[in-house]
């Protein structure tokens, strides 16, 4: 794989930031105020693809959907305190910037606690594209996002990586034509890449080498 690229495609929760407990808890917040239920987090997980408000739809119904929508973003708001961005990926983030290349995001968040999360963590004004659930009509594993941001920055496939912990991510770099690395440093990522023949980073510092020219360096 060329260490050197136009664009690095990141997906966000899991990759750039470690937010999964929150989104968990956030989840389980609303599920016992308004149906007094938990859920594991695989059982959570299983909804997932579309952005939260769809999977809260999903699971509880669209009655006083405003009111549990409301309630699901501020307790997620007022918990992102707990969560952090990896170490060393603003550092990543930065020198990728510096040696030229596009930085794009695409999750499968939804355009609220996307924006939430990348402003609280000091992030969002180093992508130049950012790609959430809200706004593709077709989820992941479907490359549709990936294919947005290509053509928005005007890169050719060969040219592009899509770093990601789900295997749903990995589908959607394959299926657009673009490289893959799994974010492996992800506790939640160890065991999905078992039987993919992919890249792999078990940690930062092996994903900035994948990533950046050998020239450069993190700051």
């Amino acid at each position: 794989m060329s260490n050197k690229f136009s664009l690095a495609i990141f997906d966000l929760d899991g990759t750039l930031a470690d937010t999964s407990q929150l989104i968990f808890d956030s989840f389980n917040f609303v599920m016992r105020k308004y149906k007094s239920i938990e859920m594991a987090p695989s059982q959570i997980m299983s909804y997932f693809g579309p952005p939260e408000e769809i999977a809260i739809k999903n699971i509880l119904g669209s009655d006083n959907f405003d009111s549990i929508w409301r309630d699901y973003l501020g307790y997620y708001e007022d918990h992102l305190n707990e969560t952090e961005v990896f170490a060393g990926i603003p550092e990543l983030l930065r020198a990728l910037r510096k040696t030229g290349s596009h930085l794009a995001i695409f999750t499968g968040k939804g355009n609220n606690t996307t924006e939430l999360t990348l402003k609280h963590h000091g992030i969002r004004d180093l992508f130049d594209v950012i790609v959430t659930g809200s706004i593709v009509k077709n989820h992941k594993p479907s490359p549709e996002g990936v294919e947005l941001a290509l053509s928005t920055l005007r890169v050719e496939p060969a040219m592009a990586v899509l770093v990601g912990d789900s295997l749903s991510d990995y589908r959607a770099a394959t299926s657009a034509g673009i490289h893959f690395i799994a974010a492996m440093y992800d506790s939640l990522a160890k065991n999905r890449f078992d039987d993919v023949n992919c890249v792999k980073a078990n940690s930062i510092r092996e994903l900035s080498a994948l990533l950046l020219p050998q020239h450069a360096h993190l700051d």
